[in-house]
């Protein structure tokens, strides 16, 4: 997943939401009758340029990631078909000829870590709330244990696979204009094991991926 601008990212869907009127749920259901994409907004993801489609396409995963976790339960494939076969016919002046899209949003859901309404500062205002995990109140900096307050939410976020860490984005949501602390700081959670590294960066393409490592 990635902490930063940009996220990607496999979140399983989240428990039965409760609370719903059954005439809510009645509504739920004549909406996803009508074009039959289960209640996900793909307007705003239709192509308005050239080779946007890799960009678009996992913004729209996680617009669908995010209306699942939001309804509680996963939309079934003929669904997803759907979505594809209206963003398609809709960004088509845009689109590569004979390029399969449908198979690359499957596997784009597949990577999701954080669904759209899941953002990094929604995971440090819940981390600021809790206390931080025991394994870092040997560290006298609050920050550094706050951030390690923040990797276990974006791990709750992320279920069980790993989520991306950007120095960068980090480094913002802190206040710090330089970009070593961050490092200096990930370091120290990695030394403490309340990091595991599980991929490593690509360079200006994507953050390192990291396993957040329970407490005992």
């Amino acid at each position: 997943m990635k902490l930063a601008e940009s996220w990607v990212e496999d979140t399983p869907a989240a428990t039965a939401l409760e609370g719903f009127h059954d005439e809510v749920e009645e509504h739920d259901e004549v909406d996803e009758a009508k074009d039959g994409c289960g209640g996900v907004g793909w307007q705003p993801y239709v192509l308005k340029k050239p080779h946007t489609s890799n960009k678009m396409l996992h913004e729209l995963a996680r617009e669908t990631r995010g209306v699942e976790k939001k309804r509680g339960k996963k939309l079934t494939g003929a669904q997803y078909k759907a979505i594809i076969d209206k963003w398609e016919s809709a960004s088509r002046p845009f689109l590569l000829v004979g390029h399969d899209y449908f198979t690359e949003f499957l596997a784009k859901l597949d990577c999701v870590t954080v669904p759209k309404g899941e953002t990094l500062q929604a995971a440090f205002e819940r981390a600021k709330r809790r206390e931080p995990p025991s394994k870092v109140l040997v560290i006298p900096n609050e920050q550094v244990r706050l951030l390690a307050g923040v990797c276990r939410e974006l791990q709750e976020m992320a279920g069980n696979q790993p989520f991306m860490l950007c120095q960068s984005s980090v480094a913002k949501l802190f206040g710090h204009s330089s970009h070593r602390n961050m490092s200096n700081w990930i370091r120290a959670l990695r030394t403490l094991k309340v990091l595991k590294p599980a991929e490593a960066a690509i360079p200006r393409a994507r953050a390192a991926r990291y396993f957040y490592v329970a407490s005992n």
